[in-house]
């Protein structure tokens, strides 16, 4: 491309480089109009992990760029000895990434990252890495239509070609994200995916082989789960399942970081590599402590004190007092260096809080719930999307309010799987309890098939929490426990036995399981239930605990009966005598079936949404929270939705609590009807908004529909954090509705993401015909989306 000087800004008497393109370059036809233009949209990038361009010029038939000069190492240097460790790693790749998304937003590819185009320079802060080079390549590519030959330039490296530049395709700014997957390939592991080992090769291998997957490069990073999946994923030839921005990159190696150093020490990480002999005392992670004689190198980087009180092992990331034969000690606040978690290190007392791409995170160590329903994939095949409607909806109404009720936080609800935090081990039991408790409960009034049958597991550990993740090792553990756990009981691990209350409730041991990535194994536990009738109704002090009865029997036999006659409504003549016996001879039965809030859901998912108000208004309904609740969404169904709004707003805070699946679905319909419907804003706005926007990202992610339309466009309009929007208002393009697939095709249009381009051009070429319905607005999107993405 050009020549590279070391210049002196004589008026500021600061070194510059002067990079001189060559004349040759130079000289093609339009390529001097088109350099200015370059230059211009360089120099307009200002970010710290990007080298800026300070001027450009040309005299005569010479071009030049002068860019700031940066002191330091290249990266490809600093690979020389071997990779890097993670936490340096993850540290510049993170800084990358972020440089990236700067160059992206200006609408620049860089198309040549490589490690010889990334300078790491000492800043007050650290280490910071700089992009080179960014956009450069854009210049000896042939504009649109020109004749321009392209014999003799090769664009890019082929080590680190992405397969759209491998076979010559048109590329947009995942192709970077392609090609930097192989540079942090590269950085964590020592090597390339490929081993060419001339261009010839790797160009073919870019486009299509499979790369060597990530944990056999560097087996050191095999308990780094996630770490590895987000490398692998950059590197799918399919950019549509790559992740899609330099942004979202950044997000996610932000996390990762996070992570890791939630389990390394707060001191710093030396510059040192991967592959180099430790001395004496330095952990794995490369932390040099003050070593005292005897203590030892930490497994992942901290150095525990000499055995003496407070000092020890961990099993699992809590710091025991001393050892004392059958009694178990509670948890203690961890100390600097105080004690070895075999999970990860325990975080100094009043470290920072590190933050990542989806919040803060911080450092904790609780227990962790992960639950899910058995053979839920199953019958989400086999169901009817109304069938499937309804099940999450009683699942949901059964277990969620159940981890508030436990002081847990929900942090994530992704379909059937409930994750969630405790601060105290032994709550997390009581709520895992509960829960399969309310579903024995539930299990006794419908027939086998509709029945829900869930695992609770929990694991205890030092994590990290973000506002919508768990992140760290205890997670692969619990989702390991998750693997083995049976259905219908309370599993959970060696770690939460050692410090839950054991007065509350008997455990038995049920098995071992391998420790993820490692040789050792964890023992599991399982809260005793009882042998017959309620489970856990005796250690929570329910009432109806106790061995099952006649009656119970009659009673299971009879709710069954009712399911049964509501589901075959032309058998219920035939039914009518053999129910009416068991109604004399079971007599008590009836209480739970005769709640008018279990009649008037009962009416409702029958699609008698009259019948079930006039139940909620009959004299004997109760007037609590709850039935309110109910109520509003009873009145959505009537197509009476200013009464709806009204009942939620005048709910105090406390009944705004716990809304129901259905009561959000119904205000994200309204929204969607009427974008400038105040009154469901402002009932959308009462509402939990953690609650409101996990319940409206799962309705923005189903198929087309008036919800589906509501739940994207109110989270549009809030909070786009995490949301892939072009994939959601692709989507949205495929509706039956004429206004949204126009209001979608606009909406891309704003966004100015090349991504779009192909749900957008699908949209133009086949827009939807109908009253009031313009075919030409696809067109206009789609020419104002390829201009804000033209070269």
């Amino acid at each position: 491309m050009g020549e590279v000087y070391l210049g002196e800004q004589v008026s500021l008497g600061r070194k510059v480089a002067i990079k001189v393109l060559h004349h040759d370059l130079h000289a093609q036809a339009g390529m001097a109009e088109r350099f200015k233009r370059e230059a211009r949209l360089l120099s307009a990038v200002e970010h710290p992990a990007v080298v800026r361009i300070v001027d450009f010029g040309q005299s005569g038939d010479a071009a030049c760029l002068v860019m700031e000069f940066v002191e330091g190492q290249s990266l490809y240097d600093a690979l020389q000895g071997g990779p890097l460790l993670a936490p340096r790693a993850l540290a510049l790749l993170q800084q990358l990434a972020e440089g990236l998304a700067a160059i992206h937003d200006k609408g620049i590819i860089h198309r040549d990252l490589k490690p010889e185009n990334v300078l790491i320079s000492p800043s007050a802060r650290g280490e910071q890495a700089r992009l080179l080079d960014f956009g450069i390549a854009r210049l000896v590519e042939p504009e649109a239509g020109s004749a321009l030959s392209q014999v003799g330039v090769v664009l890019g490296t082929p080590e680190y070609l992405s397969p759209e530049q491998a076979v010559g395709a048109k590329v947009d700014t995942r192709s970077d994200l392609y090609s930097f997957g192989v540079l942090a390939y590269r950085v964590l592991s020592g090597r390339l995916p490929f081993d060419g080992p001339t261009p010839r090769h790797f160009l073919s291998q870019h486009a299509s082989h499979a790369p060597l997957p990530l944990d056999r490069a560097a087996p050191q990073l095999s308990r780094y789960v996630g770490l590895l999946a987000l490398v692998m994923r950059l590197l799918d030839k399919d950019p549509a399942k790559r992740l899609q921005t330099a942004k979202e990159l950044a997000d996610a190696l932000g996390l990762a970081h996070a992570a890791l150093m939630a389990f390394t020490p707060s001191q710093g990480t030396p510059i040192v590599h991967a592959n180099a002999t430790p001395s004496n005392g330095t952990a794995a992670f490369g932390v040099d402590p003050a070593a005292p004689a005897g203590s030892g190198t930490a497994a992942f980087g901290v150095n525990p004190a000499p055995p003496g009180p407070g000092s020890g092992t961990a099993a699992f990331g809590v710091a025991p007092a001393p050892v004392v034969p059958s009694v178990t000690a509670p948890p203690v606040q961890a100390q600097p260096r105080t004690g070895t978690a075999a999970f990860g290190t325990v975080r100094l007392t009043g470290g920072p809080a590190v933050t990542g791409g989806a919040g803060v995170a911080k450092a904790q160590n609780v227990t962790v719930m992960l639950t899910d329903i058995q053979g839920f994939t199953d019958r989400m095949s086999r169901q009817t999307h109304e069938e499937n409607a309804r099940m999450l909806d009683t699942h949901d109404r059964l277990l969620t309010p159940l981890v508030r009720e436990y002081d847990g936080k929900l942090v994530q609800k992704r379909g059937d799987a409930l994750l969630a935090i405790f601060r105290a081990p032994s709550a997390s039991i009581r709520c895992g309890m509960a829960m399969q408790q309310a579903l024995w409960r539930y299990n006794q009034t419908v027939p086998e098939e509709q029945q829900l049958h869930v695992r609770v597991c929990l694991h205890a550990g030092e994590v990290l929490v973000t506002n919508d993740s768990v992140l760290g090792e205890p997670m692969e553990v619990v989702k390991a426990v998750e693997h083995v756990a049976a259905a219908d009981e309370v599993t959970f691990t060696e770690a939460v036995n050692m410090v839950r209350n054991r007065a509350e409730a008997t455990a038995e041991p049920c098995g071992a399981i391998p420790l993820p990535g490692r040789d050792e194994k964890v023992q599991l536990y399982r809260v005793t239930r009882a042998t017959e009738g309620s489970p856990f109704g005796a250690a929570l002090g329910i009432p109806d605990s106790g061995k099952s009865s006649p009656l119970d029997a009659l009673r299971t036999k009879a709710s069954q009966g009712i399911a049964f006659l509501r589901q075959r409504p032309r058998v219920a003549a035939g039914a009518a005598g053999a129910l009416a016996a068991l109604v004399l001879a079971g007599g008590a039965w009836m209480v739970h079936a005769n709640d008018p809030l279990v009649q008037a859901r009962g009416l409702l998912d029958d699609d008698k949404p009259k019948e079930a108000l006039q139940r909620l208004e009959a004299p004997d309904a109760p007037n609590d929270a709850e039935a309110t609740r109910l109520r509003a969404v009873v009145k959505h169904a009537l197509n009476r939705h200013n009464e709806e709004h009204g009942l939620i707003l005048g709910l105090d805070e406390e009944g705004r609590k716990a809304p129901e699946p259905r009561l959000m679905d119904g205000l994200a319909e309204d929204f969607g009807n009427n974008e400038k419907d105040l009154s469901a804003r402002r009932a959308l706005e009462a509402l939990p908004p953690a609650t409101v926007r996990s319940r409206l990202e799962s309705l923005a992610r189903e198929a087309p529909s008036v919800k589906q339309w509501g739940a994207l466009r109110y989270l549009d309009a809030k909070d786009t954090a995490g949301l892939d929007l072009v994939g959601l208002y692709s989507r949205s393009l495929e509706s039956s509705d004429c206004g949204v697939r126009t209001k979608a095709a606009q909406r891309l249009a704003s966004l100015g993401d090349a991504a779009a381009l192909p749900a957008l051009t699908r949209a133009a070429e086949n827009p939807p015909g109908g009253k009031g319905c313009n075919p030409q607005a696809f067109n206009r999107a789609l020419e104002e989306l390829k201009k804000k993405t033209a070269p």
